[in-house]
């Protein structure tokens, strides 16, 4: 009975804030990673760096025209395609000022950073403009169907799209755990949000044929992340895991009890799930 007055009690507060416009969105997300970015690249980055650098080797190299960069974050992607391609320009785009801000101070001079949501930046460019467009581990924060959808109008005949995005079950012991957080703190839910993250290959494949690619590579992950030792809802926010979604839920006081007390029983079962997939315009 406890749990169904919870559960009626946290519907009514998200409902709630739905009605009163207070979304999870760009603005969040932004927020959070310009507070994590002077730890980002030591305290999460390494954990991802092994299969970033595996799928950036299977990437072309000397191109010339625009690469776009989707979701650079401190730019490390968008290091190593500016250095394999350098008389190409590339874009780096990202929401955080902060993260970029970073980028910049090893940018080569042949590398443009640019403050914006990945799918505005795109909306905004030409068709067929640019020569190959790279998103590593940021994709799922917009609207995927829609990124793929303007990738495949600004992308140039033959070009290349390549991605590595996060599925909807990424780190699901963390974010069932926050779950259960809203559920027992229902008040201390800021806002409501919509899931974003695709749930499967399935979804991401009928997006990319819908737009006239054609699959070069795919292969879907899971790779399991070990947290240092102690706490771990202060790494947690170091990370970027928690960007957006700590602007959500309030997770001081008791509630940070509860969060960091009921993850630690999984901390051993933390895994990233995800696709990483090649495609060339058709």
């Amino acid at each position: 009975m406890k749990s169904i007055l919870q559960l009626a009690h946290l519907n009514a507060r998200v409902a709630g804030l739905g009605l009163l416009g207070r979304w999870l969105g760009t603005k969040e997300v932004a927020a959070g990673y310009d507070c994590v970015a002077a730890t980002y690249e030591k305290v999460w980055q390494c954990h991802l760096r092994r299969t970033t650098d595996e799928f950036l080797q299977r990437l072309p190299s000397g191109l010339t025209g625009t690469i776009l960069d989707l979701g650079s974050g401190t730019g490390y992607t968008a290091r190593y395609l500016a250095s394999i391609n350098p008389k190409a320009t590339l874009m780096a785009i990202d929401v955080s000022q902060g993260m970029l801000n970073h980028a910049r101070q090893q940018a080569p001079a042949n590398m443009h950073c640019v403050v914006s949501d990945m799918l505005k930046f795109l909306q905004a460019q030409s068709n067929e403009s640019v020569s190959m467009i790279v998103s590593t581990w940021a994709m799922g924060y917009s609207h995927s169907t829609r990124v793929l959808e303007n990738c495949g109008r600004v992308l140039s005949r033959g070009g290349t799209l390549a991605f590595i995005v996060n599925y909807s079950d990424t780190l699901s012991a963390v974010f069932h755990v926050f779950q259960r957080c809203m559920l027992r703190f229902p008040n201390h839910v800021r806002l409501a949000a919509f899931p974003r993250f695709p749930k499967n290959w399935g979804f991401l494949q009928q997006a990319l044929v819908q737009n006239r690619f054609e699959l070069e590579w795919h292969q879907d992950g899971l790779q399991k992340i070990t947290p240092p030792k102690g706490e771990l809802l202060p790494w947690l926010r170091q990370t970027g895991v928690m960007a957006g979604f700590d602007a959500m839920l309030d997770l001081s006081g008791a509630a940070g009890d509860f969060f960091e007390t009921e993850l630690a029983r999984d901390r051993n079962n933390l895994f990233h799930h995800f696709a990483a997939a090649i495609a060339r315009k058709r």
